[in-house]
């Protein structure tokens, strides 16, 4: 039995000579039969800078548990390619909308195998999340389980959405960080009255760039900044486009900002948060996030933001012992329920029913 396993994989790692990429171009045509592979197939992708950040840390972590446990081969989620699974095989991956890479077609085409299940980020909010989800639903429909990353927020509220038919297969995993990647860094507060907001994330119109832009309008007093690329928000400092969060990075930023703030439309669970949670700073967002009904989480609206300017003002007053308390049940949290060991064992909870079996019945 062999793992047969997509996912997105940082492919400008691996940059061979112009021969060896016609060759793997040319085997990728006629089926793998030249036996052209690249590196990561066998090895998983390299890890050349910490933290490894999402979706990377998930294929590296998943891989490195599956192959621990079985044979696994690891594919590009943007590969076009039906590789030859065998009957005895399992095959777990992230669809990607070209229909010709290889979820997409080893779902599609006639594939016999142990199970096909599929694995990606889901969230159902019109008007941003149908179109991304939407080309899913026949690979979901033939799925025999569907691991879902998402938030609490987006599976309690999945019968409303489209995926509503398929609910009873769908397994919903929490996103997770590594701790020892991200430490514990924020552990003092600005005084009153001097304390700063932060953002860290892309510009996606889905994450919600025009609340968070109102919001802060009305916090114009306060140390205002943001990082990402596409997060030229008017209301906020841009940092940066790009930047390697390193601890001593994060550490200067500390200095100066004390609250992490995100107002995603349509986000099934991001990372972003389990990394502030992480480093100490208290989180602000709204349940679009995924995250909702956390006590240790300063709830926000889409819609409401006088709300949210009263929320987050009252942070400038509140006591530094509330904040602490606070930023350290989101650290346990971290360390306790988003790991990559749970994260990986509802994995393999999910293939423990076709473990045994060997009909070949996908």
């Amino acid at each position: 039995m062999k793992i047969h396993f997509a996912y997105a994989v940082p492919r400008r790692q691996y940059r061979p000579t112009r021969v060896f990429e016609k060759l793997r171009r040319l085997s990728e045509k006629v089926g793998g039969k030249l036996g052209i592979e690249p590196y990561y197939r066998r090895r998983g992708i390299a890890v050349r800078t910490r933290p490894l950040r999402a979706p990377h840390s998930i294929t590296h972590n998943l891989f490195r548990f599956l192959s621990e446990r079985a044979p696994t081969l690891l594919y590009d989620w943007g590969e076009r390619l039906c590789p030859p699974v065998q009957p005895d095989d399992i095959v777990i991956g992230h669809p990607h909308p070209d229909p010709q890479t290889v979820i997409q077609r080893l779902f599609r085409e006639d594939v016999k195998c142990r199970a096909k299940l599929l694995i990606f980020p889901v969230c159902h909010d019109l008007p941003y999340g149908d179109p991304i989800n939407r080309f899913t639903l026949p690979l979901v429909a033939r799925a025999d389980v569907v691991l879902a990353i998402t938030g609490e927020y987006w599976y309690d509220t999945l019968d409303a959405s489209m995926f509503a038919p398929w609910k009873d297969k769908m397994v919903r995993l929490d996103m997770a960080v590594d701790p020892l990647e991200y430490p514990f860094l924020k552990r003092r507060f600005n005084a009153p009255g001097r304390r700063g907001y932060l953002h860290i994330g892309s510009g996606a119109p889905r994450k919600g760039m025009g609340v968070l832009d109102r919001t802060m309008a009305g916090l114009s007093q306060f140390p205002r900044a943001s990082i990402g690329p596409g997060t030229d928000i008017p209301n906020m400092r841009h940092l940066a486009s790009e930047v390697h969060l390193t601890p001593e990075f994060v550490s200067a930023l500390a200095q100066d900002y004390d609250f992490f703030v995100c107002t995603p439309l349509s986000d099934p669970n991001p990372t972003t948060i389990l990394e502030a949670m992480a480093w100490g700073f208290p989180v602000a967002c709204t349940p679009q996030s995924g995250y909702y009904n956390m006590p240790s989480i300063i709830a926000l609206s889409t819609t409401d933001i006088e709300a949210n300017v009263k929320a987050l003002r009252e942070l400038q007053h509140m006591p530094e012992e509330h904040l602490l308390r606070l930023t350290a049940t989101n650290r346990n949290l971290v360390e306790t329920h988003y790991t990559w060991e749970r994260f990986c064992a509802t994995v393999w909870q999910a293939l423990e029913p076709y473990l045994q079996r060997g009909d070949g019945g996908a």
